[in-house]
């Protein structure tokens, strides 16, 4: 792979050896030789006039030249070496090599390239011969006047490709030093056929044209399946051009999307051969005695409003032709024997982290929407601003091509950030597609409304219901949701008919809708009076559930549990929403259920949220307003203590402290001794993290009082590992925090809490951490991580990694603790702990400031400060102290507008880009 690839308009030369598979065949040991001083002469030929090789494809070459005729003189020299080169045993000819020049708009990424120009060049290369040089038109013009000695072009005329795109004006490299008369090129014209010019080009889909072709080398019938938009009839055409060599009667499409009377599909296929009928002989017959000794290839497309008609006349062709292939294209497979089945996936989507330009445009439907945008608006450019929108519209779409194409239209009016924010209505949006379309290829709606018309009512019932998932569904939660249908037979047609989808999972298949799909039956749900009582049972169906999940998270093996609730977290969270309007007090007991989930997955920020708006709503309703009812005013304690340790968990003490006053106050006014305890437990611990030590006093005695007065062994456990902290830091007696912190880890054990008694080993690291004991604090860090990984507490394995990052750095191993923090920032980051990356980003700065590398840290304090600003989160008092010691070191070793002006600049920074530049290492700051 090279590199200082040229950019903008350049020439590509692709090479092949013809017959290399029948020469390794013939000459194994003399072609192992040949090919060696084949890639030499070849590669010294491009190299010679300054080209550079993009890849190496086994049997040729790909290059790419800033001047057509450099590419053309490195074809010349590569074709007179290797026609003056003796190959040993090989018989004459020897090696002959098929060259093709294209000049084009370069658009490389990661040392490649991509795009129409690149697959022009593929394209033209393909219909040559072996010793052949073939230059396109654009190539052609460029050159003319530029051509060495002797050296001349011939005019071969007007030839379509196999990219089925425009013709191709061709013209053949002259050299009298070189042969010069061949056969006519392997064009399409050269083949019989029907194949249609396709006005846009093919993008993508490498990958799925080479596995359909390779599973249609075994195949008689080949059908490609898939949802509508997908590309089904595309691809088909494209592998229909490419097996035109191969099949000496061509290939031939039929076209069965404007029927709508199944008793014409075989007239409509008799027609593609002119074939009429006959006065004595059915059209059937006539049809099949045709095709009977036929070598060729049949396309049947869009099949699946004729499926029945499709699926007799296929067999019928089959069995009477041992020749004849057929390639259908369908919502649904034919159901025949002999009948191989291949699902035309969406194409490649960017990935959700990855937004630059660089990384976008690496996959198919970015660079579909960017070759359809283009066309229609010249000026359209992908750049790093718009890049996350096109991944965005590219996503929401499902990789879906005409949905993308549909999109890409509208670039005419509408900048991509307006597209991707009207996305919701994307049934609007999504309209005036080509008039020469098929009309329910015009609008995204009508696409679908064409597969929902063809269902059963039992079927279209079973879709919309299906809408109400959000991620996805089991088989079980399908039965359950919709109880009244017979889903084990009807969940079948629709995924054999493309709407619905289906993931091979370790543990059980999921299911799922395209988004596109899901809208469009969420709406026909709405419009049948069925959503209501449709997401009332998918609410119990995901209440019971983390029912069920609830106690298990607080068990070793929670991970199988963790993992369950994370697959469906989508329709844990949509079943929250819907509760929010419907049935609040459901809404609170869900909130508790769900409590160490959000916990263990980094979602506390979600948990927040959800609760302040349930409590916010509660405050609204009569019921709630002024409410004795105990059972109200314990579920509205409970939401305030989840509250609490969600923000706790997020390291915002203050908020966990006005939440532990609400619910202390609730837990008073009931005498619920484990609930006060729990409250007045994380309110001190907050209180210590803050340094308010004059507050904890009282607090202390009145927990220590409600957890003994409790008698519950779970409620006592884990308010005494917190009340260690604050016995420790108001007294410094670690021997007595230390005991009470052992206490709550018996009581937890006996309680069967695995998860409280974890907690308590953590929190006896953190005291001998607090103690300065490094190699116990250490020790003891190491030993409860595998715990936390049984159960699935990913929140928690991180600090520990972050607390042994720590204590790397206060025994000075300074290296080694900054390399733990790249990748415990990182997991923070990606956790959405946005105090941790905070204070972890601090943490970079005071190692950068020990390595005298002053510029470096004040930006990094800067971009520490300003996302503390952003979210009301201060440090803890331990965390205070530390920082301010550095920070007037800093200021009283650096220049002082210098210091300003870096730390000025490091608040401009996002967190996101906070934390690339301090992973990314040290810069050249000093002193």
């Amino acid at each position: 792979m090279s590199t200082n690839l040229p950019s903008g308009t350049v020439t590509f030369l692709f090479t092949d050896l013809e017959g290399s598979t029948k020469l390794w065949e013939q000459y194994p040991g003399a072609m192992k030789r040949a090919l060696t001083r084949h890639d030499d002469i070849v590669r010294e030929s491009i190299e010679g006039q300054a080209g550079r090789v993009i890849k190496n494809t086994g049997d040729g070459f790909h290059a790419v030249f800033e001047t057509g005729v450099s590419g053309v003189n490195a074809a010349l020299a590569a074709q007179r070496t290797l026609s003056g080169t003796d190959w040993d045993e090989i018989a004459p000819p020897g090696l002959r090599v098929r060259m093709a020049l294209h000049t084009g708009e370069a658009q490389e990424r990661g040392g490649d390239f991509y795009g129409p120009a690149l697959n022009r060049a593929a394209r033209l290369m393909s219909i040559a011969h072996g010793g052949q040089v073939l230059l396109s038109t654009t190539t052609a013009h460029l050159v003319r006047d530029q051509l060495p000695g002797p050296v001349s072009l011939r005019d071969l005329g007007e030839h379509r490709l196999r990219d089925l795109v425009r013709s191709e004006h061709v013209f053949q490299l002259v050299d009298p030093a070189l042969p010069v008369d061949f056969p006519p090129i392997k064009s399409i014209d050269a083949f019989p056929n029907n194949l249609p010019v396709q006005l846009t080009s093919f993008i993508g889909r490498e990958r799925e044209l080479a596995e359909a072709r390779q599973r249609f080398e075994s195949a008689r019938l080949l059908t490609l399946i898939g949802p509508g938009g997908t590309g089904k009839t595309r691809l088909s055409l494209q592998l229909g051009a490419d097996l035109l060599p191969s099949f000496p009667d061509g290939v031939w499409l039929a076209e069965l999307a404007p029927l709508t009377d199944p008793a014409l599909v075989m007239q409509s296929v008799a027609s593609v051969f002119h074939l009429r009928e006959q006065l004595g002989m059915p059209i059937d017959e006539l049809l099949i005695d045709y095709l009977r000794e036929k070598e060729l290839v049949l396309i049947l497309d869009n099949c699946e409003h004729l499926i029945e008609s499709c699926a007799q006349l296929a067999d019928q062709i089959l069995h009477a032709s041992a020749c004849l292939k057929i390639i259908a294209s369908s919502r649904e497979a034919l159901g025949i024997s002999g009948e191989t089945v291949y699902r035309v996936p969406p194409l490649s989507l960017p990935e959700a982290e990855s937004l630059s330009r660089a990384s976008v445009v690496q996959c198919e439907s970015a660079q579909l929407f960017m070759e359809r945008a283009g066309a229609a608006n010249p000026k359209f450019a992908v750049t790093e601003q718009n890049a996350g929108s096109i991944a965005q519209i590219c996503r929401r779409l499902d990789g879906i091509p005409l949905g993308i194409e549909l999109a890409a239209a509208r670039v005419t009016a509408f900048s991509a950030e307006q597209i991707a924010s009207h996305l919701d209505d994307r049934f609007r949006l999504l309209t005036g597609g080509s008039r020469t379309a098929l009309p329910r290829q015009q609008t995204l709606r009508a696409l679908i409304d064409w597969s929902y018309d063809l269902l059963s009512e039992d079927e279209r019932s079973l879709l919309r219901k299906l809408s109400v998932f959000a991620s996805g569904w089991t088989f079980e939660a399908a039965e359950m949701v919709c109880s009244s249908l017979d889903v084990l037979n009807l969940l079948v047609q629709l995924v054999n008919k493309s709407l619905v989808t289906m993931d091979d999972e370790p543990a059980e298949p999921r299911y799922h809708l395209l988004e596109t799909v899901r809208q469009y039956a969420r709406d026909k749900l709405l419009e049948t009076g069925e959503s209501e009582a449709t997401r009332g049972s998918h609410f119990d169906h995901f209440y019971a559930l983390a029912g069920e999940a609830a106690p298990r998270l607080r068990s070793f093996g929670a991970s199988e549990w963790v993992d369950r609730l994370d697959r469906e977290h989508g329709n844990l969270r949509a079943a929250a929403q819907w509760a929010l309007e419907n049935r609040l007090e459901d809404l609170f007991q869900l909130t508790q259920f769900l409590l160490y989930f959000w916990n263990r997955r980094g979602y506390e920020e979600e948990g927040r949220n959800l609760i302040r708006e349930a409590l916010r709503r509660a405050e609204q309703l009569p019921e709630f307003q002024g409410s004795t009812d105990p059972r109200r005013l314990l579920l509205l304690g409970e939401a305030w203590q989840t509250l609490i340790m969600l923000a706790y968990s997020q390291g915002d003490n203050i908020r966990a402290i006005e939440a532990s006053e609400h619910a202390a106050a609730i837990a008073r006014q009931l005498d619920n001794k484990r609930l006060l305890a729990l409250a007045l437990a994380f309110e001190t611990s907050g209180l210590v993290l803050l340094g308010r030590l004059e507050e904890v006093n009282e607090k202390l005695e009145e927990g220590l009082a409600a957890a003994d007065e409790s008698g519950d062994p779970a409620a006592m456990g884990l308010p005494m590992s917190l009340f260690a902290q604050a016995i420790g830091a108001t007294t410094g007696d670690f021997e007595a925090a230390q005991a009470r912190v052992k206490r709550g880890q018996d009581l937890l054990a006996r309680s069967g809490d695995d998860w409280g008694a974890t907690m308590g080993l953590m929190a006896t690291a953190m005291v001998a951490k607090a103690r300065h004991d490094y190699t116990d604090a250490r020790r003891q860090f190491l030993s409860v991580e595998p715990f936390f990984r049984d159960l699935g507490d990913q929140h928690r394995i991180n600090m520990v990694h972050s607390e042994l990052a720590h204590i790397e750095r206060y025994e000075g191993q300074y290296d080694r603790a900054e390399a733990m923090y790249r990748g415990t920032i990182k997991e923070w980051q990606r956790i959405g702990h946005r105090a941790a990356v905070a204070h972890q980003l601090e943490c970079f700065a005071l190692l950068a400031q020990l390595k005298a590398d002053d510029q470096r840290a004040a930006r990094l304090y800067g971009a520490a400060e300003a996302l503390r600003d952003r979210i009301g989160i201060p440090m803890t008092q331990a965390e205070r102290v530390e920082y301010e010691q550095h920070i007037a070191e800093l200021q009283r070793g650096t220049d002082a507008p210098a210091l300003t002006a870096a730390w000025a600049e490091g608040r401009q920074w996002s967190m996101d880009q906070a934390v690339r530049r301090a992973v990314e290492g040290s810069g050249n700051g000093s002193k």
